[in-house]
């Protein structure tokens, strides 16, 4: 069977066009069973650029300015050449752009991670012992997470698909809908979503875009996608920009939050000494805002609001901001904290913490809640830890920061919430965080791999991985917690679901503070902590060992791994879903531990795996076993 590279090539011209039509035609019979709305915008006339044939070759025409896309070289249209030029050596094309995440093979800290790290860096170490290379290599027939933004035909995805290549997974954005009707007559659609992972195949048209489901296409291949992304753009325009915009931001959240059995187990250990403070049960709704404040540096002209409001809202301080406020005299109702960090003590004692009451994430440090002369603990949603208690309210979406808790706290309780000082990012010409914080005197500069990001004010916002990832689940948490507002005070980003607002533009009525804030400590109460460790342990055991069945299974190539590190990463999704204190508590070191292997087999230049593999899996088989028993002991102590 002749390809489509050989007949355009070589083909007569009935004999091209007898090939395109029949193309077109299978694509919409695809397209009519897939997706009806998407072929109904198939059939409809072109509004733009339609295909262009003559004896000079294909091309792409303008409809209304009757210009053509691609220039004509010697009366020959050069949109095959084009074509044929990007679907040679795609990882080796200076036309594609290779993202690696900022992430790089390296070995982690034994100290803070003794036993994901350990495991880590024998995988590196024998990489080394067995040649491993500076540069990236996979085989000639497969290509990783690969990114289109536009694609003028897509001939070349055609040939690339004719060739043999595999799409490990691929992300394709094609923002005129005639554009997309054009690469019909060329891409089979069909045998190109049979040459993607399953489920792996992601197509976006005009306006379709969606950030959810971007987001969910690294989340479902949370390890795959998360380092090589390969990428192409054959025009620009204000939509492929907010598309790369969005791709950009998602790629770099999925980097982010992963944790570690080792930072879990910290928590874990420090959950069960916290167990006899009152617990939050289901929050009820208080007649009265909430106020959280965060060390962001808009804190500084918000100072104003709170001390006129003082009386008319509760205040929630969010961990360093408590200095800040305390400085200017303002005493917060609650200070919130989820750090698991040991020098948390001193933080609260230079602030000082003094008669403020302390509502906290169930994994921090006990001898910081030592301090308050009143404490109350609720189980943070995230952590494996907080899953222990099978009836306790478990307060999600409240990480990654510990404004994030503030912010879901209060749109739980509040009648209505106020941000002040929640930057989630980097204001042009300030400083990080507000003055006079337990950060001291900071420059303005703005990180290299920051972004820039809708601002809540008029001022220019950059955000980062994390600080995305933060509005992000600031935003989720308004929408379930679902407070009747939501007014963001600050100079920092925009976050969905709130309402940009200036001091001034509204005035809070005078409500029953005392009783409000009655109410809120109501909702905690003591709790029974009757619970089996060594049941965990054993659950612990058997999920793990199914992790370790698939990863002993024979594999040879770069292709299955992928194919292998998904399958792990799905299983250990799911756990962490129907039982997050097993899959919460171990999954981050998987995913690590699965990192380091991928990025260890990127480096070995041959496809052949086995051997690379088998030791490798050895040494992460080792980690898990080495988990299980740090949880049993757990058990005994």
């Amino acid at each position: 069977m002749r390809t489509l590279s050989h007949i355009l090539k070589y083909g007569s011209q009935q004999e091209i066009e007898q090939e395109i039509s029949s193309r077109f035609i299978r694509n919409l019979e695809f397209f009519s069973i897939q997706n009806q709305k998407l072929y109904q915008e198939l059939i409809a006339p072109p509004q733009n650029y339609n295909l262009f044939f003559d004896h000079r070759g294909i091309n792409i025409i303008h409809l209304v300015e009757k210009s053509f896309v691609y220039p004509y070289v010697d009366n020959q249209s050069s949109m095959l050449e084009v074509h044929l030029d990007l679907a040679n050596s795609p990882l080796n094309h200076p036309k594609w752009k290779i993202n690696n995440n900022s992430l790089f093979l390296r070995t982690m800290d034994i100290d803070t991670f003794p036993i994901t790290a350990q495991a880590c860096n024998k995988m590196i170490k024998v990489l080394d012992e067995m040649g491993g290379v500076g540069e990236f290599h996979l085989s000639s027939d497969f290509l990783p997470s690969t990114t289109l933004f536009g694609c003028l035909g897509g001939l070349f995805l055609e040939f690339l698909r004719e060739e043999g290549k595999y799409f490990h997974s691929l992300l394709f954005f094609e923002e005129e809908m005639d554009f997309f009707r054009i690469s019909c007559y060329f891409i089979d659609y069909e045998a190109l979503f049979a040459q993607v992972s399953p489920h792996s195949c992601y197509l976006f048209v005009q306006n379709l875009i969606s950030k959810d489901i971007i987001a969910h296409y690294f989340e479902t291949h949370k390890i795959t996608n998360n380092f090589l992304r390969l990428e192409l753009s054959l025009y620009d325009s204000p939509k492929i920009a907010a598309a790369k915009t969005l791709v950009y931001e998602c790629y770099a959240q999925n980097a982010r939050g992963w944790g570690s059995f080792e930072d879990e187990s910290k928590g874990f250990a420090n959950t069960l000494k916290n167990l006899a403070y009152p617990i939050l049960q289901k929050p009820k709704r208080l007649d009265m805002p909430i106020c959280v404040v965060g060390n962001g540096a808009s804190l500084n002209h918000l100072i104003p609001f709170i001390k006129e409001n003082i009386s008319k809202m509760i205040i929630f301080s969010c961990g360093t901001a408590l200095k800040v406020l305390k400085i200017h005299g303002i005493s917060p109702d609650f200070q919130i904290e989820i750090e698991r960090i040991d020098y948390l003590k001193s933080v609260l004692e230079e602030a000082p913490l003094d008669d403020t009451p302390l509502i906290c994430g169930n994994m921090v440090n006990p001898n910081a809640i030592a301090l308050a002369k009143e404490a109350y603990l609720f189980m943070r949603g995230g952590s494996g830890s907080s899953y222990l208690l099978d009836h306790s309210f478990v307060l999600e979406l409240s990480s990654p920061f510990v404004g994030n808790a503030g912010v879901a706290l209060a749109s739980a309780f509040g009648s209505d919430v106020i941000l002040c000082g929640l930057d989630c990012g980097y204001i042009e010409g300030e400083s990080k965080h507000a003055q006079g914080s337990y950060y001291g005197v900071e420059g303005k500069e703005i990180p290299q791999d920051a972004f820039e990001v809708r601002g809540n004010q008029d001022k220019r916002v950059f955000s980062t991985s994390l600080y995305s990832l933060s509005a992000k689940m600031m935003a989720l948490a308004i929408s379930y917690y679902k407070p009747k507002t939501a007014i963001n005070l600050g100079s920092g980003a925009y976050i969905e679901g709130s309402l940009s607002a200036k001091m001034g533009d509204f005035e809070l009525k005078s409500k029953d503070k005392r009783r409000a804030i009655a109410q809120l400590k109501a909702s905690f109460i003591p709790q029974n902590s009757d619970f089996s460790l060594n049941a965990y342990s054993q659950e612990m055991r058997d999920f793990l060992q199914v992790i370790k069945a698939e990863l002993n299974k024979p594999l040879k190539s770069k292709k299955e791994l992928f194919e292998r590190i998904d399958k792990i990463n799905h299983l250990c999704f799911s756990c962490s879903a129907s039982h997050p204190k097993i899959g919460v508590m171990i999954e981050g070191s998987v995913y690590h531990l699965l990192q380091t292997l991928m990025m260890c087999s990127l480096h070995y230049p041959h496809n052949d795996l086995s051997s690379l593999y088998s030791q490798c899996t050895k040494f992460i088989s080792e980690a898990l076993d080495k988990c299980v028993m740090k949880c049993s002991l757990m058990a005994i102590t």
